[in-house]
């Protein structure tokens, strides 16, 4: 023990001594960039581990002047500040403490800041009063000069407005306001003149009943019973008064727009479990409250539009940003610390030791790349909603409004360059200042080296150049153009070796130089040359680049370019630059130089051809690697004689396999293709993929709502999928595409809420992106299934979109489930094939251990589901099994049928679909009363969801199942009642489904429909002719001859067509009353009246009528 307790201090020294050493570097960096974030950052946290409080106060300082803080920090460092500021407490440091808690305010809108300054605020009145602070708060003490300042009526105007700045925040201003108004009672309890008190709490009460907020009720209590305490006489005004304030404010609490009211978000913030669910539903606040539909009238009828209360949530719904992603950003300062330490321990040890560690290193980077991704996805969405408050600001307020907006934006998301570009579009007199101060930041390349947001920014610093000073006026060998571009590219290299992969600033700069500025086109076109690899292997780049070169007469350069560009292996798009070098020689080439071209492009197209197929085979390999090794078992397992027989029978029967091997995987062989030109046709499509394989199917995805199309297509082949992905970013008609997987932007969601619908989860989605398509499942074998496929425009997009992932849905608060729809989780699935077990016959003292021993040695078991009865907790003589695999689950069905616990059991493969099978024994009068609930559903769009048309059919009239027949366009829906039928049909409004309308027939009419509708073109003279016409007799009526028949034939095609009909409907009805006649004879027979009896009742009958007569 004494052992240890000698070294860890020496382990202390060596840790405190690299900690300086990581200081001191840290501190030399940021004296050639001292506004660097992330050095200040890392200069805070390695100093609060030397406990140097003053050095990171003033580091805080620093830091806060730069961006915005988030709540977290803020109350950190007012913790730290007030625990090392001196006693008593001076009025400069009361004042100076006041000031930043006043730019804490300014920032990210927080009550628990706000709060903090009140009891700062009140603490010190105390200390001031009474020497002593109150018994809640911090020990403090001040001197006379903030006793002396710091007045009733003071304290009072400062947490008045404090409140003030907290009022808009409906479901959290109530605490502050309780701050304020446990002060006035106890300033009340001390007073000697307690009248002008009470006129203040009056007050008090009066304008926070005025004021929206979810806690009336609790505020109304208050009220009486300060009124019963101390102004009895008056309370029956006061109260009335009090309640007539609250009226407008309850209303608008209560406004109803798309059939939601500011109090239902309020709800569901304060039942919120979690800050992402918290930050979904502000977001959709801020939606429903800036809605631009929502404008006050001239009667004051309809939604009213408060700005007051927009702002207001837009200030909580940035902050609740800022909250949610504190999290990642203390995993990603975590996994840095642990980094630098891991990498710190490597060079110490030796090389061996070294080789271990690098597999942990890769890990922590790892680590650090994720936590470093999630940061940046939460700042880039709240930029999103920084653009869309400033966009509305722009619309509502005024134009500073919208700039101060911009500027604050900046300081909380410097990490996105649509922000800095925004700003420095609308404050073009300061555009100097704030480019300069966008790079100092060091922010926009973080993390993992990112360059878009740079070359945006520095585009747009060039583009306001070009317009302040044309060409022309510029004597200096470089226009300040060049000199922003050359250090946007000289910066975006350092910050990645390989470039920038959209090339924005390239091709900008060609342009700008071949349309505004051509005398300084050779310039640009040596800087364009030097070698870069974004440059260099984009086909963009050097169609761009020869095209320029070429319309200059500069040709020996450009065919050098094309040389250069198909020899290199990582061209994105060979083929179109071979097109393009076949095109140039034509043009500007000889007849040799043309052939010299098509046999290089011939050569390098072997190649490709050679590396494409090497990709795919890999792609291939890595996708059945998993069923390799059953496939020789399944082969090793298979007897030698049926081997030897299929080797030698070629004509051996391999349907099945090949039914197998050609089974459709949706999964595997489909891409998403977005970004098409609008009305793009799949044959268009097609063009592009013909060289990658054959396309089974092609699939538009058109919105009216985007300016672009996305089309799905699936190959017939799982090979096809690799070459097609290599075609991303190709042009189609002049539009970039891109090309992805689809289950990348796929994503799985379920255990929402019963009544969310196609509309709700398109609102709910459409916040991270364009929905291109949401695919419901038929519940037709089972009417509770909640979940769907929601497909968005891209993988990013998905991405996105899984932070919803736990959103609460509901009254009752459900959970929501987001995934990303990975094909293999499917194989993990246990109802994928037939693995589930039925087991039967068990007895009411079951439980799930006596099941699990009972199968023990058939499998792995990987789930079992009790049939339970929760009321008498027994069992209720069932189970359900879910096995590893279906060999397992056939392994336990010998089973089936033996004696278990003085029962016999019934073990068998479970049917999925057993409750909807038709019954053996089903009465006909239970299968007339299904069909009576029957009713068929006409004029179907094309590709109908069955689960979109059971969702929209059920919000007029209870559904229990529906199934669609695509051929015929058709739909059968089985409702609760035949009363249900009859009010579908009876329906005066028409039901519209996807722009078509729907019509509805029950299935007797279309039965008696389609009988009594003859095929008038097969009629002849002879087809369903009527009897010949009998003469009446009173004895005996003779058989019609055929003459007769013949005849009457003859006649009725003199008289028409018309007469034919006419004489079958007579036919039809004879017919139907003779049988109508057999079936009450039936009836009588069956209710036992004999014919003797029926005798004595016509008697009976006739005897009435003579004594009546």
């Amino acid at each position: 023990m004494a052992e240890s307790d000698s070294q860890n201090p020496a382990g202390s020294e060596d840790n405190a001594e690299d900690t300086l050493t990581a200081l001191s570097q840290v501190l030399l960096d940021l004296e050639q960039h001292p506004d660097n974030v992330i050095l200040i950052r890392n200069q805070i946290r390695l100093m609060l581990v030397l406990g140097m409080t003053a050095e990171v106060l003033d580091a805080y300082d620093r830091l806060s002047s730069l961006i915005m803080l988030d709540e977290a920090t803020w109350l950190s460092y007012f913790d730290l500040r007030l625990s090392s500021c001196a006693l008593p407490l001076s009025l400069d440091a009361f004042l100076e403490i006041s000031e930043k808690f006043t730019l804490a305010e300014q920032d990210y809108i927080s009550i628990a800041v706000l709060a903090r300054h009140i009891n700062f605020v009140i603490h010190c009145f105390h200390a001031g009063v009474s020497g002593n602070a109150s018994n809640e708060g911090p020990a403090l003490a001040v001197d006379s000069e903030v006793k002396e300042f710091l007045t009733a009526d003071t304290a009072r105007s400062m947490i008045k407005a404090l409140y003030e700045r907290g009022q808009g925040m409906l479901s959290g201003s109530h605490q502050l306001w309780q701050l304020w108004l446990q002060w006035e009672l106890d300033l009340l309890k001390n007073a000697s003149d307690k009248t002008s008190t009470l006129d203040q709490i009056h007050l008090m009460f009066s304008e926070r009943m005025a004021v929206p907020h979810t806690n009336f009720d609790q505020t109304s209590s208050a009220y009486s019973s300060f009124c019963s305490q101390y102004c009895q006489e008056e309370y029956e005004a006061r109260m009335v008064q009090s309640t007539e304030a609250s009226r407008p404010a309850k209303m608008k609490l209560s406004e109803k727009r798309y059939g939601r009211t500011r109090n239902d978000f309020e709800e569901q913030i304060s039942y919120a479990t979690d800050d992402n669910a918290r930050t979904q539903i502000l977001t959709e606040y801020a939606a429903w409250e800036s809605d631009s539909r929502a404008r006050n009238n001239t009667r004051g009828k309809g939604p009213q539009h408060d700005q007051h209360l927009t702002k207001s949530v837009y200030e909580r719904a940035v902050a609740q940003y800022a909250k949610a992603m504190n999290p990642s950003h203390m995993a990603l300062d975590a996994a840095v610390d642990s980094l630098k330490h891991r990498e710190h321990q490597s060079e110490n040890q030796g090389k061996g030791d070294h080789d271990k560690d690098h597999s942990a290193i890769d890990a922590i980077h790892e680590q650090v790349r994720v936590a470093g991704e999630a940061v940046r996805a939460y700042k880039d969405a709240e930029a999103s909603l920084w653009s869309k408050y400033a966009g509305w600001a722009l619309d509502t307020l005024s134009l500073d409004s919208a700039n101060h907006i911009w500027s604050r934006a900046a300081r909380a998301c410097p990490q996105n360059g649509d922000i800095w570009v925004n700003l420095l579009l609308n404050e073009v007199r300061k555009i100097t200042a704030i480019f300069e101060k966008s790079l100092a930041l060091g922010l926009l390349s973080a993390p993992n080296d990112r360059t878009s947001d740079l070359a945006s920014v520095f585009i747009c610093r060039a583009a306001y150049e070009t317009r302040l000073e044309p060409p022309e006026n510029v004597q200096a060998s470089l226009h300040p153009v060049m000199v922003t571009i050359m250090r946007g590219l000289d910066l975006v290299s350092r910050v990645n070796k390989s470039g920038d992969v959209s090339l924005k600033m390239e091709k900008f700069l060609l342009s700008w130089a071949e349309t505004r500025a051509l005398d300084y086109l050779d310039q640009v076109l040596e800087i364009i040359g030097k070698p870069n690899k974004a440059r260099s292997s984009s086909y963009q780049m050097v169609l761009l680049h020869t095209d320029v070169l070429s319309r200059h007469g500069q040709i020996e350069d450009a065919r050098q370019i094309f040389l250069k560009a198909i020899h290199r292996s990582d061209l994105d798009w060979p083929e179109a630059v071979y097109d393009a070098l076949i095109q140039f020689e034509l043009v500007h080439g000889t007849l040799d130089s043309l052939f010299d071209a098509r046999s290089t492009i011939d050569k390098e197209k072997d190649k490709l051809l050679k590396r494409r197929e090497k990709v795919a085979m890999d792609q291939q390999q890595y996708m059945i690697s998993a069923d390799g090794t059953d496939a020789v078992a399944d082969s090793a397992s298979q007897p030698v004689a049926e081997q030897v027989e299929a080797i030698i029978d070629p004509t051996h029967n391999t349907s099945n396999e090949k039914d197998q091997n050609f089974k459709r995987d949706r999964e595997h062989t489909t891409i998403l293709l977005s970004g098409l030109p609008k009305g793009v046709s799949p044959d268009r499509v097609n063009s592009l993929f013909s060289d990658c394989g054959a396309v089974r199917e092609t699939t538009i995805l058109a919105d009216s709502d985007s300016m672009f199309d996305a089309a799905l297509v699936e190959f017939s082949n799982v090979d096809a999928v690799p070459l097609a992905l290599q075609k991303d970013r190709r042009k189609i008609d002049g539009n970039e595409t891109s090309v992805s997987m689809l289950w990348r932007s796929t994503l799985f969601v379920t255990n929402f809420a019963p009544d969310i619908d196609d509309a709700a989860l398109r609102q709910l989605f459409g916040q991270y992106g364009r929905i291109l398509q949401i695919r419901w499942p038929s519940r037709k074998y089972a009417n509770n299934r909640r979940f769907c496929y929601v497909t968005m425009e891209s993988p990013a997009a998905a991405q996105e979109a899984l932070i919803l992932h736990g959103y609460k849905t509901g009254t009752e608060g459900f959970s929501m489930n987001v995934l990303i729809s990975d094909p293999s989780a499917k194989s993990q699935r246990s109802d994928v094939g037939n693995a589930t077990l039925f087991i039967g016959g068990l007895n009411d003292r079951t439980t799930e251990a006596d099941v699990r021993t009972l199968l023990q040695g058939c499998g792995t078991i990987r789930h079992i589901k009790l049939g339970w009865d929760p009321a008498r907790k027994i069992c209720r003589g069932f189970a359900f099994v879910d096995m590893a695999s279906e060999s397992d689950a056939n392994a336990c069905l010998p089973l089936n049928g033996t004696s278990y616990q003085k029962k016999f059991l019934k073990v068998q493969i479970s049917d999925p679909n057993f409750a909807n099978k038709k019954a053996k024994d089903r009465k006909p009068d239970q299968a007339a009363e299904r069909r009576d609930r029957l009713i068929t559903l006409a004029n179907l769009p094309e590709k109908t969801q069955e689960g979109l048309l059971h969702q929209a059919l059920e919000k007029i009239i209870p559904v229990r199942r529906l199934e669609v027949f695509a051929k015929t366009h058709e739909a059968v829906a089985e409702l609760d009642s035949s009363q249900d039928v009859g009010k579908l049909l009876l329906r005066s409004e028409p039901f519209i489904f996807e722009g078509n309308e729907i019509q509805f027939s029950t299935q007797r009419s279309r039965t008696t429909a389609a009988t009594s509708t003859p095929n008038t073109s097969e009629i002849t003279t002879t087809t369903f002719a009527p009897r010949a016409a009998r003469k009446a007799k009173a004895i005996a009526k003779p058989r019609p001859t055929a003459v007769a028949a013949a005849a009457s034939a003859a006649t009725a095609v003199k008289d028409g067509s018309a007469s034919i009909l006419n004489g079958q409907d007579d036919f039809r009805a004879l017919v139907a009353a003779k049988n109508k006649q057999r079936e009450d004879k039936l009836v009588i027979a069956r209710d036992g009246v004999t014919g003797e009896k029926r005798k004595s009742e016509l008697e009976d009958k006739e005897d009435t009528k003579r004594s009546r007569t």
